[in-house]
C-alpha cells in the first residue's frame, strides 16, 4: 500500500522563515505579561416603608473589571510612505505604498496570518453603573409581589461577539480606546414583575363539602419582563483590507457612516421592511492617490483598498423585548403535610413575538443587493437591516401534577 506524504515540504534552515504554501501560522497565544483579572463593586442603598406589607428599596450598584482578557491580533499591517517606510525583514524589501496586496508584506510578522494569529491580553476594561428600585409586598391578604425596576449602562473595550466564542476586537487592534462602547449584554431598562396570590374562598363554598373541594385553594402566579434590546455591531467583512483586517470568516472591521449619516441618520428615515435606514453605512473605500483617513494623513492610498472605518462599536439599539407567562394551581390537601397541586402554565401568554435584532454584517449586500465598489455607497440594501428572525418562543402550555410531602 502506497501512502500519501500528508506534510508540506519544510524549507531548508537557513530560509526560514519564509513564506510555506498552505502553511500560514495561526492560533491563539498568551501575553508573557499575563495578570489576574479583578472586579470591584461598590453600592449603597435605603429601605423605606411606605404602607403595610411594603417594602421600597433604591440601590446605585457599580462595578469596574480591569485587567480583563482581551484578543487582538498581532499581525495588523502597519501603513507606509516615502517618510516611514517598511523594511520586510525576511526579504529586506523597503516598502514605501499601501495596497491590499502588500498588506502581508507590511506586517509585523511574515508568514503569519493577518486576521487569525491573536494574543490574549489583559488589555481590557469594563464599567457598569445602575439605579435599582424595587417595591415588595408581603403575603396578608393573599398577595405578595416583587417589582423590580433597574437603569443601567455597562460599557467596555472587549466583550465578545459570539455566545460562545472567544472573539477578536474589531477596528485598530493596538488602540484601546478604538473598540470602546456599549456591552453587548447592555440593556439600558429592565423591568420584572412577579407575583402569587392565593385567591380566597368564596363564602358561600363554606356551606357544601363539594363547593368547598372546588373553589378551595386556588392561587394564580405570573412572571411580566420588559427590556430595552442590545445593542447592534455594525460590522464590514470587507473593510480594512490596507491593514490586512479583511477576512471573510473573521472580520475585524467596521464600516463607514455614508457621508452626512450619524447615528440619528441611521434611525430616521428609516426605509420600509427594515430595522435601521442601511442606507447610513457604506464600505470605507479608499482611491489610488488618496489619503487612508485613519492614518491622520500620514499615508496614502497606492491601489483602491478599504479603511478600517469610522463607525463606532454597538452604535444602534435592537427591538426592545418582553415577555408574559402565567400558571394557575390549585392544591388539595391531604393530610397536615401532604397534599397534591395541579398547574396550568403558560409560558408567553399571549404569543407576543420579540424581534431578533437585524442583519447587521455589510457583507449581506452581496447575497441580495449591491453597491458601488469605487466609492462603497448602497445602491440596493438588500437584506442588510432587516431583521429576519425572532428571539423567543411561541406560546407554551404546560400541565404538571406535584405531590408534597
Amino acid at each position: 500500500m502506497l501512502l500519501q506524504e500528508p506534510f508540506f515540504a519544510v524549507p531548508a534552515p537557513d530560509k526560514f522563515p519564509t513564506f510555506v504554501p498552505g502553511a500560514t501560522l495561526s492560533g491563539v497565544y498568551l501575553d508573557r505579561d499575563i495578570r489576574t483579572p479583578y472586579i470591584q463593586q461598590y453600592n449603597v442603598s435605603v429601605q423605606f416603608a411606605p404602607g403595610n406589607n411594603l417594602l421600597l428599596e433604591g440601590a446605585y450598584v457599580s462595578t469596574r473589571g480591569l485587567n480583563l482578557a482581551r484578543l487582538v491580533s498581532l499581525n495588523q499591517a502597519q501603513l507606509a510612505s516615502p517618510q516611514h517606510p517598511i523594511v520586510n525583514e525576511v526579504t529586506g524589501a523597503t516598502i514605501t505604498t499601501n495596497t491590499p496586496l502588500n498588506a502581508q508584506l507590511r506586517s509585523p510578522f511574515q508568514g503569519v496570518s493577518t486576521v487569525n494569529f491573536s494574543q490574549s491580553k489583559n488589555a481590557a476594561r469594563s464599567n457598569y453603573n445602575s439605579l435599582q428600585i424595587s417595591l415588595t409586598r408581603q403575603l396578608p391578604n393573599g398577595l405578595s409581589f416583587l417589582a423590580s425596576y433597574t437603569y443601567a449602562r455597562s460599557t467596555d473595550n472587549a466583550s465578545g461577539r459570539d455566545e460562545f466564542a472567544f472573539s477578536n476586537i474589531l477596528g485598530n487592534q493596538f488602540d484601546d480606546h478604538a473598540n470602546r462602547g456599549a456591552s453587548d449584554f447592555d440593556r439600558t431598562h429592565r423591568f420584572v414583575l412577579s407575583y402569587l396570590w392565593d385567591l380566597s374562598q368564596p363564602s358561600f363554598a363554606a356551606k357544601s363539602t363539594a363547593d368547598k373541594l372546588l373553589l378551595s385553594n386556588w392561587q394564580v402566579a405570573g412572571i411580566v419582563v420588559a427590556m430595552s434590546g442590545v445593542p447592534i455591531d455594525i460590522v464590514d467583512t470587507g473593510a480594512g483590507s490596507f491593514y490586512g483586517l479583511n477576512n471573510g470568516a473573521n472580520p475585524l472591521a467596521r464600516p463607514n457612516w455614508a457621508p452626512g449619516a450619524n447615528r440619528r441618520t441611521a434611525t430616521t428615515n428609516i426605509p420600509a421592511g427594515y430595522f435601521f435606514n442601511p442606507l447610513a453605512f457604506a464600505r470605507p473605500v479608499v482611491a489610488a492617490g488618496k489619503l487612508i483617513p485613519s492614518s491622520n494623513g500620514a499615508a496614502i492610498a497606492n491601489g483602491l483598498g478599504t479603511d478600517i472605518g469610522n463607525v463606532g462599536r454597538n452604535v444602534l439599539r435592537g427591538p426592545r423585548q418582553s415577555n408574559i407567562d402565567f400558571s394557575i394551581i390549585k392544591r388539595f390537601p391531604l393530610r397536615e403535610s401532604k397534599s397534591i397541586e395541579f398547574h396550568a402554565e403558560f409560558f408567553n401568554l399571549f404569543n407576543h413575538v420579540n424581534l431578533a435584532n437585524p442583519i447587521s454584517d455589510f457583507n449581506a449586500l452581496f447575497a441580495t443587493g449591491t453597491f458601488d465598489p469605487d466609492t462603497g455607497q448602497i445602491i440596493k440594501p438588500g437584506h442588510f437591516g432587516r431583521i429576519t428572525s425572532t428571539s423567543n418562543n411561541p406560546r407554551l402550555i404546560q400541565l404538571a401534577v406535584k405531590f408534597s410531602y
